[in-house]
């Protein structure tokens, strides 16, 4: 009877296992708040050992808002699909719009990294068309379709969908461009969202929403507070 509890002990052992692995794997990616590297560390936001600025992330040819030349630029990574960023576009980004991106005192990056499917791709990929076609309209376009986010993974990212939110925002003639810019400029576009997945990694970026605010990297969906901490730090550094 020994013999038979220790043989089924392994395969029980090894599926709880899996079990754990597997759920820290999902919390890793998803979770609003970083364990802090060290008691001093706020959660969440770090100043990064590696010396993270945010003069070193690439903003040639990304979309934007806000003064070009203002004083504190956020470099924003996210992803269509994510329910975290969804948060942080209804908690977060429009207080640090109407408190500095609307005087002037920062500029917001869009910085791509989808990471749930191909619906996210799709979606970075028409995001870059927009641009394209109509920078003034880019932020309004953002928000509608972060306003039409569907069940993740669900395929509600139709190009039905997409061209029904972008005809709603910029109208049909301009639809249209963007359609016909995501079949001409899908390699240019692709290339270009890789290599903000590449950058993020580069400067510890492992989940969206993520922001590089002056020298302080924020990983999640962290409270406006926190955010706005981090940037009156770059505002008087």
């Amino acid at each position: 009877m020994e013999k038979e509890a220790k043989i089924f002990s392994m395969p029980i052992a090894v599926v709880v296992g899996a079990i754990i692995i597997a759920g820290g794997i999902y919390f890793g990616l998803h979770s609003s708040v970083i364990t802090p590297t060290s008691p001093t560390a706020a959660a969440g936001q770090q100043a990064a050992p590696s010396g993270v600025d945010v003069k070193d992330v690439n903003q040639n040819g990304e979309a934007y808002i806000g003064n070009p030349n203002a004083p504190v630029t956020i470099a924003y990574w996210f992803d269509y699909q994510c329910p975290f960023c969804k948060q942080d576009e209804s908690t977060v980004v429009p207080n640090i719009v109407s408190d500095y991106v609307n005087s002037g005192k920062v500029k917001i990056v869009f910085k791509d990294y989808p990471f749930l499917g191909n619906d996210s791709m799709t979606l970075a990929v028409a995001a870059r068309a927009v641009w394209a076609v109509d920078p003034n309209k880019f932020y309004d376009w953002h928000q509608a379709m972060f306003n039409a986010q569907g069940e993740e993974g669900s395929g509600w990212a139709s190009a039905a969908e997409i061209n029904s939110v972008t005809t709603q925002v910029l109208g049909a003639s301009e639809a249209a461009q963007v359609a016909s810019l995501e079949v001409s400029n899908l390699t240019q576009y692709t290339a270009a969202i890789n290599a903000d997945k590449a950058e993020a990694n580069k400067f510890g970026v492992n989940a969206t929403p993520s922001m590089i605010i002056g020298k302080q990297l924020i990983i999640g969906a962290e409270p406006y507070t926190s955010v706005q901490s981090a940037i009156n730090t770059a505002l008087n550094s």
